[in-house]
């Protein structure tokens, strides 16, 4: 943990002042006011849910705050030269579609559905096509990216290396995070979005049959965070790095808080917070390892505490 302890101050010390957290903080409340006291966002979506509209929609949605973070941060720190330069921009599209189209693979798996919906466990099979197809998009396009831009010369896949790298602090890091696990297993909003593992529509947790039916989606739940890392500390840090440097932090974590659309309040705003502190550790180690142990880890953390809470609820 001394490690992690002397990254964030570092950071705080070098490229942090107070204006940058109240920003994040105002951002934060105002979209949880959107997504919370307002039927705003929904609106928007469930009028173009499972059309290709849907990948426009999206890219607004996260493009807003990873562009206001950018200039936000970009300002504030009076470090402006990086907008000026076509290799920032590019990325910053083609991140934005990237994930647009990692949040619609739906249009694809449908396909799947509509000739074999009827089949038996047919959504099991569909949530595990979906997961399949999300970690393609991600890692595929970006692996093409990383070929094309040369990017493979100079470091490992955005943050895949074990150079200098402990597991011990992010293992602690887990389990600091217990007891908020355990407070949240008992709040009606959280049991009524977590286990995600237990809402099939043909399957029955209880049922000592299908119990490899939910092992084997929570294996592929846990590793759809491994994109998730993969992209957001992997993607937009490392590979932002060389253009925009110690700016990459804010809008990364804005957009961060924005996926989190629609999840529990207290997820919400606590992905700002977890998302800064595992961007922070992937700009000075360079690897997202520790960030994958404790993102995974937490989701299946989530997925057990619902599980047990729901049980003595």
């Amino acid at each position: 943990m001394r490690t992690i302890i002397g990254y964030l101050k570092a950071f705080h010390k070098d490229h942090l002042n107070g204006y940058d957290y109240i920003f994040a903080f105002v951002y934060t409340a105002l979209f949880a006011y959107l997504n919370y006291g307002t039927d705003f966002i929904d609106n928007i979506a469930n009028e173009h849910r499972h059309s290709p509209e849907m990948i426009v929609f999206h890219m607004v949605l996260y493009g807003i705050p990873f562009l206001i973070g950018y200039l936000f941060s970009a300002f504030n720190h009076k470090d402006t030269g990086f907008l000026k330069n076509q290799k920032f921009w590019f990325l910053f599209f083609f991140a934005l579609l990237v994930f647009a189209l990692r949040s619609n693979v739906n249009l694809l798996a449908n396909l799947w559905w509509d000739k074999y919906q009827n089949i038996e466990h047919s959504l099991f099979y569909y949530r595990i096509i979906c997961t399949v197809l999300r970690a393609a998009i991600v890692f595929g396009v970006i692996w093409i990216y990383w070929i094309w831009s040369g990017d493979r010369r100079k470091y490992s896949f955005y943050g895949f290396t074990l150079k200098k790298f402990s597991t011990k602090p992010y293992f602690a890091m887990l389990l600091l995070m217990l007891p908020l696990i355990v407070v949240a297993s008992t709040q009606a909003d959280f049991l009524g979005a977590y286990p995600r593992g237990a809402n099939f529509q043909d399957l029955d947790i209880n049922n000592p049959d299908h119990k490899w039916y939910f092992i084997i989606y929570e294996i592929f739940y846990g590793s759809d965070f491994l994109n998730v890392e993969f992209f957001f500390r992997g993607f937009l840090i490392l590979a932002f790095l060389e253009v925009a440097g110690p700016r990459v932090l804010l809008p990364m974590a804005l957009f961060y808080c924005t996926i989190h659309w629609g999840k529990p309040a207290g997820e919400l705003v606590s992905s700002l917070f977890g998302g800064s502190i595992l961007g922070i550790v992937t700009y000075y180690s360079r690897s997202i390892i520790g960030g994958i142990i404790v993102h995974v880890g937490i989701a299946w953390l989530m997925e057990l505490g619902a599980l047990i809470g729901n049980m003595y609820n």
